[in-house]
């Protein structure tokens, strides 16, 4: 009997074991399908993070690249209609050293107005999703570029500007070596011409007979008419080439701004017959313009001089007909709104000159001098301005730029705010 209790004892301890085992077994094969199962939830979820990063990042990435793209959109507006300005002409334009001249005062109020005031985050909906962008990296530039220089005459300027070249005047032969050689040469037409007595400006290198080099005053040799010479040094030594008469130079600034809104002053230092021939002359240089060809600003020469016949109000008529709005008789300005603009009134001295319609004193370096001063040119830029804003040149970029619309924000806040800034840049 005993043995018998003994005997189910063992049999049932052995099958609470087997019991124990199979749970245990079970739980430790439940929890490592439930790790497993963890393990792959917890890897679903890891890539579905990657997924959404990498998707996110190509996201913001595609989202730049549209901001980008509308920024190039908006600088290609600017390069079609208003890539730059050039201001072809001589020592009026340039000014007397030390001077401000209006090329200068012009590029004042264009990066005033427009470029200074440029916020392209202004112009995109969603910018504030866009936080970490650095949006002062999405600049405007328009350029005002001064190709005035010395007392040159209007063929001197047409040469530079590359619409009546420069050709050689004499035979001539160039050295094989790079020693400097005797160059005569003229306008094409036989006018004398007298680049670099300003500075280069662009005007080097040059090419003649496809040699290319550099072209220098002779300070030591005078013709007995009084007009420079000239020396050629190629820049490369070669074979010994001879050139003969006629033969054109090409000029480095020949090609240069093109594309560039003109402004034009030339006949100050001669050389036309009368206003109809002048008019043809800035035509001429007018013709090089390749963009936005009816948009320019013509200036008047402001004295006379002793090349031409014709009066100034022959020469102010003449231009005026043939450029209507797009010309601006400096003359008449200054003897005129100019003292309203310049919050002025005439001396006794000035009254005079106005009587006889000349640029009276105040606007003038010196009273005997054909020079203007600051004040002249700071009024002429500012006009220039005036005109090209009224003739609506900059009406593309201000509304692709959204310029219009900052304006009036600016001018809410402060209503001299662009007064105030020009005035401290010109002071």
């Amino acid at each position: 009997m005993w043995e018998n209790d003994r005997r189910k004892r063992i049999i049932l301890n052995i099958v609470l074991c087997v019991l124990i085992l199979a749970v245990v077994a079970g739980l430790g094969f439940f929890m490592l399908r439930t790790h497993e199962e963890t393990k792959r939830h917890d890897e679903e979820l890891a890539q579905m993070y990657v997924q959404q990063q990498q998707q996110q990042n190509e996201a913001r990435i595609e989202s730049v690249n549209s901001i980008d793209v509308e920024y190039q959109k908006q600088m290609d507006t600017v390069a079609r209609y208003m890539p730059g300005v050039v201001c072809w002409g001589d020592n009026t334009t340039a000014a007397v050293s030390g001077m401000l001249n209006f090329p200068y005062v012009l590029q004042t109020y264009v990066n005033t107005y427009l470029c200074d005031i440029y916020d392209f985050s202004s112009t995109i909906e969603n910018a504030l999703d866009y936080t970490r962008l650095d949006w002062k990296k999405y600049k405007v530039s328009i350029p005002v570029v001064n190709m005035a220089s010395g007392k040159e005459s209007s063929y001197t300027i047409l040469g530079r500007a590359g619409v009546v070249p420069y050709v050689i005047s004499e035979d001539m032969v160039i050295p094989a070596g790079t020693e400097p050689v005797d160059m005569k040469f003229t306008s094409i037409g036989g006018q004398a011409v007298t680049p670099l007595t300003g500075g280069d400006l662009g005007f080097n290198n040059v090419s003649v007979a496809g040699i290319e080099g550099v072209i220098a005053l002779n300070t030591e040799a005078y013709s007995y008419n009084g007009y420079p010479q000239y020396t050629f040094t190629r820049l490369q030594p070669g074979a010994e080439k001879s050139v003969g008469k006629g033969t054109p130079i090409q000029i480095a600034s020949a090609n240069s701004y093109k594309d560039y809104i003109h402004v034009v002053l030339i006949g100050m230092y001669g050389e036309y017959v009368n206003g109809d021939d002048l008019v043809n002359q800035v035509k001429q240089l007018l013709s090089r313009q390749s963009l936005n060809s009816e948009r320019y600003i013509v200036l008047g020469p402001y004295s006379h001089n002793i090349y031409s016949s014709a009066s100034m109000d022959d020469v102010d008529n003449a231009m005026l007909q043939a450029f209507g709005n797009r010309y601006i008789s400096i003359r008449k300005y200054l003897i005129g709104d100019g003292y309203t603009d310049a919050d002025i009134k005439p001396t006794n001295e000035d009254q005079y000159y106005v009587y006889q319609e000349m640029v009276p004193p105040s606007f003038r370096v010196a009273s005997q001098s054909e020079e203007l001063n600051s004040l002249a040119h700071k009024l002429i830029g500012k006009l220039i301005y005036t005109r090209m804003d009224n003739l609506g040149y900059f009406n593309e970029i201000k509304e692709a730029l959204n310029l219009t619309e900052t304006t009036k924000e600016i001018l809410k806040e402060d209503p001299n705010y662009f007064e105030s800034i020009i005035k401290n840049v010109l002071k």
